[in-house]
Order: structure tokens, then C-alpha cells, then sequence
């Protein structure tokens, strides 16, 4: 299975991440939220690995236009879960599946290296 790397064509995070990959040759399949929503399965499995938190941009424009009683209810996984349903952009960007199920959240250059110690 390819690398997947999820999030949205114009967040500057995701950017990088995909120079990060192109400048290395490494070969990835990108899905867009915006086009291409995850599915229930798929952020189920992620939830298997990270705490829900992790997977929630509170930083972001999506979150911050929720209303206050909205946020205030997210205080689990099955909330965060159909949040993340609803409303796909709050999930926080890049999120990258290696070809061996490795997963991380967030783009940096010492995060992407130690996902890929065999690329220079």
C-alpha cells in the first residue's frame, strides 16, 4: 500500500509536507478533504492510535466558528468522532499513513525523517 497523505490543497502545512515527500522521490497518494471526506472506518482506525485531541485543529478557522456550546461538547471520542464527520476541515493537517501503518499528524522535518529513516 502507498503512503496516504490526508488534508487540504491550500494549508500551508500540507504543503510542505508535499515538498517534503516530492524532494525525497517519495511516492504518495494525497487525499483531499474537500473533495474526498474520511470515512467513519478511517478515522475510527486513526482513533485507535491517537487520542482524539490530536486529530482536532483547535487552532483552525473550522473549529473557531463552531459555537461555544458546540465546542464545549466535544469532550470524547465518539463526539470528536462525529465532529470530525461533519465537519472534515477540523481535523488537523497533514495527516500521513506510512505503507506500514505508521501514522503522524502535523508536518516537520524531524518527524517526516524519523517516519522515513532510510531516505536522506
Amino acid at each position: 500500500m502507498d503512503t496516504r497523505l490526508f488534508g487540504i490543497q491550500q494549508c500551508d502545512q500540507v504543503r510542505a509536507a508535499r515538498r517534503w515527500l516530492d524532494a525525497r522521490g517519495l511516492s504518495y497518494v494525497f487525499v483531499d478533504f474537500k473533495k474526498e471526506a474520511p470515512t467513519e472506518f478511517l478515522l475510527q482506525e486513526w482513533l485507535k492510535h491517537l487520542p482524539f485531541d490530536s486529530l482536532i485543529n483547535k487552532r483552525g478557522r473550522t473549529w473557531r466558528t463552531l459555537p461555544e456550546d458546540h465546542r464545549r461538547q466535544i469532550i470524547d471520542q465518539p463526539s470528536a468522532l462525529e465532529l470530525m464527520l461533519s465537519q472534515p476541515l477540523v481535523i488537523k493537517r497533514p495527516v500521513l499513513v506510512t505503507p506500514d501503518d505508521k501514522l503522524a499528524v502535523g508536518f516537520s522535518d524531524g518527524l517526516y525523517t524519523s517516519l522515513f529513516p532510510h531516505v536522506t
